[in-house]
């Protein structure tokens, strides 16, 4: 938080340093309030394809999930996500979550781990689309951001290979084995938490899962093909920003076909929220879009409607969840 709090700082200070900073709040307050409202209902329905996906996945392992409730480990999954470095934290913490409501976490992991493959198929394939239909206008009007595509395209293609083989029975154990290695080598953690069971009944759990996944590949396929509309919505956002801005001219799917290479160009950088290179890059990316020294201010919108707006929303519910959950805990242990 400290980091993002840091970025805000030098956004500020950037755009102060820039001549563009004094036109900022006058070109704010003259935008098109009812395209930010349908930017907010975009994310809105955003966050329902994240819930529903996962709902899915869940209820193809006959583990019952309300919509309402896998919402909720969407929206934490995605706040964890943005605050910590290589979107690292997202999955764990959705794991943690979820232990709370009895799933056991070799099997939630599992059903994370597809979750994100469907993500990423996705994510690759529109982003691969889009930089083949872009490729002739981005070599005349923007050749110097073309490498950092391919190395975008490549990570993330690599991502899509590398996770399924974590259902490969021996590749899982290798992986448990060397987990326990680590934790012989703490002599406080395997006394004190009794991890080397818990590895193995997170290998049993996985495995479980892994059996179960042959017979509902189905609910695979549904979750890659929901997951590009939820792409596309995630992508629309900078649209409707566009349209706020007054602009006109400029067609929908090629403002979408720009947004998600830029998406795909700095989702790999280590920073939380990929924080600061997505500010740089969206500058590099739509500088000859904005032709009305609004720029800046667009940087800012922006930033604001697909960053900062999803870290308050999910700040505000892990707090309220874990006050409501302290009180469940609470009254359970009175009855006892």
């Amino acid at each position: 938080m400290l980091y993002i709090f840091a970025t805000i700082i030098a956004l500020i200070i950037f755009g102060i340093c820039n001549q563009e900073f004094g036109n900022v709040f006058r070109t704010i307050s003259n935008l098109i309030p009812g395209f930010l409202i349908l930017a907010v209902v975009i994310t809105v329905i955003y966050f329902l394809f994240e819930g529903g996906i996962i709902c899915l996945l869940m209820r193809s392992q006959n583990i019952p999930m309300k919509i309402g409730s896998a919402m909720k480990i969407g929206i934490i999954g995605i706040y964890y996500s943005y605050i910590t470095p290589s979107s690292t934290g997202g999955q764990p913490m959705q794991a943690a979550y979820l232990r709370r409501d009895k799933i056991p976490v070799g099997v939630s992991t599992a059903v994370l781990i597809v979750k994100f493959f469907c993500f990423q198929c996705a994510f690759f394939l529109c982003s691969l689309v889009s930089f083949l239909c872009m490729y002739g206008k981005l070599t005349v009007d923007n050749p110097g951001i073309i490498p950092l595509i391919i190395l975008g395209l490549i990570i993330n293609g690599g991502s899509i290979i590398f996770f399924p083989c974590l259902f490969i029975k021996p590749v899982l154990h290798t992986i448990c084995r060397f987990a326990k290695w680590l934790v012989n080598r703490f002599k406080f953690l395997r006394n004190h938490f009794h991890l080397l069971d818990s590895i193995d009944k997170f290998e049993t759990d996985f495995g479980s899962y892994r059996e179960t996944f042959r017979e509902n590949k189905r609910s695979v396929l549904w979750g890659v093909l929901l997951s590009i509309p939820q792409f596309l919505l995630q992508m629309s956002v900078i649209y409707f920003v566009f349209l706020a801005f007054g602009y006109r001219s400029i067609s929908y799917w090629e403002v979408f076909a720009v947004q998600s290479l830029l998406q795909v160009s700095v989702s790999f950088m280590p920073m939380p929220g990929a924080s600061g290179a997505q500010e740089i890059g969206f500058s590099a990316f739509f500088r000859n879009y904005f032709a009305k020294d609004d720029l800046y201010s667009a940087v800012m919108v922006w930033r604001f409607f697909t960053y900062y707006l999803v870290v308050i929303v999910g700040a505000l519910l892990v707090v309220a969840d874990q006050f409501l959950y302290g009180k469940k805990q609470k009254k359970e242990n009175r009855e006892i």
